[in-house]
């Protein structure tokens, strides 16, 4: 079999059983590119590269190399680069114009800018925060749920502007 067609089966197997993760990348504006670039390529280097094969996975693969240990390792270390590839260029290619975007005069009105980089298994949501200092890798829930609490205590804000508003047109219509 052509070494292009076992590639191709083996993009197919580590879709259904290859690492799988979700994670947020929130910079601050303080960060500058090549930090955060950094930061995405040492979680991928985590999620992708340290990443044990499951037993099943390590069959098929001894299969399509035909017992040659270094046809497997070809395999392997291709599947890999492809992925860190694919999200580190993502990353390249997204943060310095959100960053751009939120430093300048028509980010004044904005004060977050959210991309989601979806590679195969992977999931890396960059945010550009004002709010942030620096850049942290967190997970996506845990930003999520900050932010709807802080719209949630201003909630109450609303109920007493509406309040005020009814009870003026009431008022004024004596």
């Amino acid at each position: 079999m052509p070494l292009a067609a076992k590639y191709k089966l083996i993009e197919n197997l580590w879709k259904h059983v290859g690492p799988k993760s979700t994670k947020a990348l929130r910079v601050g504006l303080d960060v500058d590119v090549e930090q955060a670039l950094n930061a995405v390529r040492v979680h991928i280097e985590e999620v992708v590269i340290r990443y044990r094969i499951p037993e099943s996975l390590e069959k098929r693969f001894n299969w399509l190399a035909a017992g040659d240990s270094h046809v497997k390792q070809e395999l392997l270390n291709y599947l890999r680069h492809f992925e860190k590839t694919l999200v580190v260029e993502g990353a390249r290619l997204q943060l310095p114009i959100m960053l751009a975007h939120l430093r300048g005069e028509a980010g004044r009105q904005t004060h977050r800018l959210t991309q989601v980089l979806k590679i195969g298994n992977h999931e890396l949501e960059l945010r550009i925060d004002k709010n942030a200092l620096g850049v942290s890798v967190v997970e996506p829930r845990a930003l999520r749920s900050t932010a709807a609490a802080g719209a949630r205590n201003n909630t109450w804000v609303w109920w007493i502007v509406a309040a005020i508003v009814i009870l003026f047109l009431i008022f004024a219509r004596r």
